[in-house]
């Protein structure tokens, strides 16, 4: 009997270390896919700008828990036509640091025919965090030139 107690224990520590691991594997993979999802939304923008899709600019609107893609220079959250991707729960942009857009705001603004980002004058940053660990964090840069890269 008491061997089999002593089973059961072990095979119960064995299964807490796997599903923490398997947590923090899943939380660094809602943070990666959130990375990878903002930067398609920045690429369809800046794309859809070059293209001059019904002769418009269009941009990206960041908050702390999702990104919207919309048509023009300035964010109504009430237009049917806004595309929003909503972060994961676990994934955030940090309130101090974590929007860092040339000119100030919260948006980023293609130009048209050109694709690069309107009042670019520096590289633009936005750092995504997981909410449950800080150091775990993805950048994502948007150059002056409008050419969008994850670090």
């Amino acid at each position: 009997m008491l061997e089999l107690l002593i089973v059961i224990v072990i095979i119960g520590i064995i299964s807490s270390i796997v599903l923490v691991n398997l947590s923090s594997f899943r939380n660094e993979q809602a943070l990666r896919n959130t990375a990878v999802d903002i930067v398609a939304l920045l690429n369809k923008a800046r794309q859809n700008t070059i293209s001059s899709v019904n002769s418009s600019n269009y941009s990206v609107h960041f908050e702390s828990g999702r990104a919207v893609l919309f048509t023009g220079s300035t964010y109504s959250s009430s237009n049917s036509t806004n595309e929003p991707i909503d972060f994961s729960p676990v994934v955030a942009i940090p309130a101090t640091g974590g929007i860092n857009i040339s000119g100030g705001g919260s948006d980023i603004t293609f130009e048209r025919l050109t694709g690069g980002v309107i009042n670019g004058t520096i590289d633009s940053t936005v750092v995504l965090e997981l909410v449950s660990d800080s150091t775990k964090q993805k950048t994502i840069t948007i150059s002056k030139m409008g050419v969008v890269s994850l670090n």
